[in-house]
């Protein structure tokens, strides 16, 4: 254990935690980042970054490095089965970069600007207050440790043991999702594009990042996948049965070397911003639908909100004790409405008959719609 607390104790290294951390190194504070996995490695996600991304990654010093490597995406189309597909440009590029690297160009750049980071440590446990201090408990093969922070950021993710530690209680009588991803070799006909698709049960989306290859993404609503056998091919081959422009352009890919990856349980909803006094950033904060393409992006702004609102803490201007309140009405006023559009667009997608209908009659403008909503905002 350090002989001093830290200022900060940040939860997670994925884009909203290296954010966060990122910003209060920066300011000199002293950080400490924990994060269970090593990096780099692949993760389940769409590997989609909306142009709003480009605000937070030049504020962390790495909008050019990202914007070197990434995929620019500057048009889309949503295929909902059975119906012609609704076709939309991005009024700014979006940018396509696995997660393999954005998040090790976020995590070193934290470190890089004097962060402490300890990959391979699984946070256990936290306890304390804004008032009193924080203690935070990890673990690794080795055994346990524990270290004493003035602030903590919970940047863990969609799902952690955590979260039912500190008895949140976002999860109760939600429709659960799983999710998935794979890659696929380069293919030149997606370039510059994200094609979306509805199947019952579920969505996924394709759309190509550094070095041109693709990635395929999805979620499905758990009741469903039990339906399935037990493989992630199957849910692939049931998306494909029922959307036949998913299985029209799939079968123009080649697969890539490092297969299926899957995750869960995913809840799409706003949860508590601030619990027990601990900062929620990214998904820890709410897990916004990735049909919206703006997930990473809320990510990276929810982290640089927490650490902007605990900086108010950490100088005096505020009490420490303040800082989880004002947070969280910083973040619904931010990411509120971003939630409100991202839940219309998926009860549009995720119900056949009801989708279906609305294609035919406003589908095309409510899409669009949405879609230009979600930009503007996050």
């Amino acid at each position: 254990m350090s002989a001093r607390p830290f200022d900060a104790i940040v939860v997670g290294a994925g884009p909203a935690g290296s954010a966060a951390a990122a910003v209060l190194a920066g300011r000199g504070r002293r950080v400490l980042m924990l994060e269970k996995s090593r990096f780099p490695r692949h993760k389940v996600c769409g590997e989609f970054l909306s142009a709003s991304a480009r605000e937070s990654l030049d504020r962390l010093g790495v909008g050019g490095t990202v914007e070197r490597i990434a995929e620019s995406i500057r048009r889309g189309s949503i295929h909902l089965a059975r119906e012609r597909p609704v076709a939309f440009t991005l009024s700014e590029p979006g940018l396509g970069i696995s997660r393999f690297r954005l998040d090790e160009i976020l995590a070193s750049r934290a470190r890089g600007l004097g962060a402490e980071v300890r990959f391979g440590m699984r946070v256990t446990a936290i306890g304390g207050t804004p008032e009193t201090g924080f203690r935070v408990r990890f673990a690794n093969a080795e055994g346990e440790e524990e270290e004493a922070g003035r602030a903590v950021i919970g940047a863990w993710g969609r799902w952690d043991g955590l979260d039912r530690a500190l008895e949140r209680g976002f999860s109760a009588r939600r429709r659960r999702y799983l999710g998935w991803s794979r890659d696929f070799a380069p293919e030149q006909a997606l370039s510059g594009e994200v094609r979306l698709y509805a199947f019952p049960g579920g969505y996924c989306g394709l759309s190509r990042v550094e070095g041109g290859a693709v990635n395929l993404a999805g979620v499905i609503e758990e009741r469903r996948r039990r339906r399935l056998d037990p493989s992630w091919e199957a849910v692939v081959a049931h998306a494909r049965a029922h959307n036949p422009d998913l299985d029209r352009d799939l079968s123009a890919l080649s697969e890539g070397p490092l297969g299926f990856l899957g995750t869960g349980p995913v809840y799409f909803t706003a949860k508590p911003p601030a619990e027990s006094g601990v900062l929620m950033a990214g998904d820890a904060a709410g897990v916004i639908d990735p049909f919206s393409g703006e997930g990473q992006s809320a990510a990276l702004a929810s982290g640089i909100l927490a650490a902007d609102v605990l900086e108010r803490g950490l100088t005096g201007e505020v009490e420490l004790s303040q800082t989880p309140g004002l947070y969280a009405a910083a973040w619904a006023r931010k990411f509120g409405e971003s939630f409100h559009w991202s839940a219309a667009l998926r009860r549009l997608m995720l119900h056949p008959t009801t989708g279906a209908l609305a294609a035919r009659l406003a589908g095309r403008s409510v899409v669009r719609l949405a879609i230009s909503r979600l930009s503007s905002r996050a």
